[in-house]
């Protein structure tokens, strides 16, 4: 009677096991089919969505910097601050710009830069602040969106992130760099495959645009394939602006198929650009680090 009573007891856990498996594939499901069909909207949004409108007889982008032309006094104080901010003196930018502020609250460049500023000063929340003012004065601005949906990101808050990442896409849609974004989340989480779906998006939309080919190769890299990788990052057009993480993956793939040479070549091209966002996130130090040892490995 006891073994019956045992039996029947294992199975219905057993029984449970099995449901909270199936309920929990299909849950994985779920969230799969939610996640392709928001990268269709976001296709679709891409391919018929409204075009941008920005006052471009007044100011330009930059960099990820807004300048202004005109020869204003206003315009004068906003660009010698985009200028210190690509020099790195961001100190200084915030200085100039937060007088200049006193006076001018809601001059749309003004804010945007000041948001730049404390972003390389790794000050989110005052960065976060200026984009949100930068965002109710210009609200058809899509990179301050963009901005706004880094530093959710920055702070781990994948959902708000994406969310303001769609938001640029519906403002303008030619920011296809929203398709890298959103991918690069999944790419951090080790979501492989729905990575892909986004910087393959990115490809259809634009063929060979170097933020996409960089999404593919960093797939690469993180499934151990450092040829295929090489071989991404090789095909890349850097004569524009273009992510200077390319140059991370060159090294660290060289590095790992023992190619130290091209390893020094491209730690020391990422080390002339360290006023690079890719700094805010990884310290020069390391990068130092990996440098030195490969060059100790190519004098050997």
């Amino acid at each position: 009677m006891w073994h019956a009573i045992y039996i029947n007891t294992m199975r219905r856990k057993y029984l449970h096991i099995i449901l909270v498996i199936l309920m929990a594939s299909f849950s994985e499901s779920m969230a799969l089919a939610d996640e392709y069909q928001d990268l269709l909207d976001l296709l679709r949004i891409a391919e018929k969505g409204t075009e941008e409108r920005l006052p471009d007889e007044r100011i330009y982008l930059k960099k990820n910097l807004v300048y202004c032309t005109g020869t204003s006094r206003a315009a004068e104080i906003n660009n010698r601050a985009a200028d210190l901010v690509q020099n790195g003196k961001y100190s200084e930018a915030v200085t100039l710009l937060e007088s200049a502020m006193s006076s001018a609250a809601l001059f749309f460049p003004f804010r945007y830069n000041a948001g730049m500023a404390y972003l390389y000063l790794n000050d989110l929340p005052r960065a976060m602040l200026n984009f949100q003012k930068a965002s109710g004065v210009l609200p058809e601005f899509s990179g301050t969106y963009l901005q706004i949906g880094y530093i959710y990101q920055r702070q781990h808050r994948d959902s708000m992130a994406i969310k303001y990442f769609r938001e640029a896409l519906k403002r303008n849609r030619q920011e296809i760099s929203t398709f890298i974004r959103i991918g690069d989340i999944f790419f951090a989480r080790n979501q492989l495959e729905m990575a892909s779906q986004y910087y393959e998006a990115s490809l259809r939309l634009r063929h060979r645009y170097p933020d996409g080919l960089l999404g593919m190769a960093k797939i690469q890299f993180r499934r151990e394939k450092y040829i295929r990788a090489m071989v991404l990052l090789k095909s890349i057009d850097t004569s524009g602006e273009y992510d200077k993480s390319l140059h991370y993956y060159f090294a660290e793939s060289a590095f790992r198929l023992r190619d130290y040479k091209t390893a020094v070549k491209h730690y020391e091209t990422l080390l002339r650009f360290k006023n690079d966002r890719f700094f805010l996130t990884n310290a020069t130090s390391l990068i130092e680090h990996k440098l030195n040892l490969s060059r100790r490995f190519t004098e050997r």
